[in-house]
């Protein structure tokens, strides 16, 4: 319960920018025990905020919107958010939230899976390189955040109307 609330508000806390915070308690875990949870966790909240971008990128027929929505989402499944979340995500916040549903959802599975890091500092794609333990489950972790993120975004999603331009503007 405590990996899906936390997968679920972790992009808020990028978005107030106390998400730094977070390497403090995988120092801790790392020099307890040797293993990082926290990293899944994170992972599956930024690839859902990526996905949540993807599916806004190939639903919009915005050219603007859709040039900053796939380069975006692509930076949020190697783990770089903010593109994601302050470029696209919160602009349409049915997006953000698809992304917090996602997130919830992938790390409530790297917790039943019990994936864990032996390092900290890399999310998404990179943290196949220190999830070797848990390969498969931190590869179910990345689909499930990814998938549910992706199908509710798409869902909820809306293009704004875009104002007309009068034949003097054009």
């Amino acid at each position: 319960i405590g990996a899906f609330i936390m997968g679920g508000i972790y992009a808020p806390t990028v978005v107030a920018g106390v998400h730094h915070m977070y390497n403090a308690i995988e120092m801790m875990m790392l020099a307890g025990e040797g293993i990082n949870t926290w990293m899944p966790i994170a992972t599956a909240a930024n690839v859902a905020q990526g996905a949540a971008a993807l599916a806004v990128a190939l639903k919009t027929k915005n050219r603007k919107t859709k040039s900053m929505a796939l380069p975006a989402s692509l930076s949020a499944f190697m783990g770089i958010t903010e593109p994601a979340i302050f470029g696209v995500n919160i602009r349409f916040m049915r997006a953000f939230i698809a992304g917090m549903i996602g997130g919830a959802c992938g790390a409530a599975v790297s917790s039943i899976m019990n994936v864990y890091a032996t390092a900290n500092g890399v999310t998404g794609l990179f943290g196949f390189l220190i999830t070797t333990d848990c390969f498969a489950g931190y590869l179910l972790t990345f689909a499930v955040a990814a998938v549910v993120a992706f199908v509710f975004s798409w869902l909820m999603f809306k293009e704004e109307p875009q104002p007309e331009m009068d034949t003097a503007q054009k």
